[in-house]
Parts: structure tokens; sequence; C-alpha cells
């Protein structure tokens, strides 16, 4: 209701219980798709849609994007890291289990 609803938080409750519903989601990692997202209520930017936006380095937002999700990934799937967190300075923690 105060980022990604705002404006419009009427649904913000019904996303709630649809994203925590355990039976639905099964795990924390599943992957939730966009069509499904939007029949939820949430408020989706379709990058494909987009035109092409240069940030900084790089010239296509949506390609930027996806190729920084494929490297978490391949990071996640490689390694023993459990969550990668990084600010806007450039600094960033890996969090890793030994064992």
């Amino acid at each position: 209701a105060d980022n990604m609803l705002k404006g419009d938080p009427s649904g913000a409750k019904e996303i709630v219980k649809k994203m925590g519903n355990h039976k639905d989601t099964k795990s924390h990692n599943r992957h939730i798709g966009k069509e499904e997202c939007k029949s939820m209520g949430l408020n989706i930017i379709d990058l494909e849609e987009m035109d092409a936006t240069k940030k900084g380095e790089c010239c296509d937002l949506q390609d930027c994007l996806l190729t920084l999700h494929h490297a978490y990934m391949h990071t996640f799937s490689s390694s023993s890291a459990l969550k990668i967190v990084e600010n806007h300075l450039g600094s960033g923690n890996t969090m890793i289990i030994n064992g």
C-alpha cells in the first residue's frame, strides 16, 4: 500500500494473501510469472514494450537486467551463496553457508 500499490492500496491484502498461501506458492523461491502477477493486481512494467533506455554503460535496460538476473542465478546454482546484498554505492555482501 505504501510502495507498489501506492495510490490504489485496496488490493494489498489480497495480494499478500495470495503470495503467502503455501498451497499456491509451495516455496519461497518459486517463480511467479508476469501474467500471474498481473492477475493478482501487481503493477508490472513490460520491459519488452519499453523504448530502449540507456542507463550508464547499458544501452538496453531489459538486456542489462536479464544479464544481471542470469549472473545471480548462475552464482546461486554453482555456489553455496544464499543471498547477495548490494547497495547504491557499489559495495555488496554475499552470505555463504559453509559446511
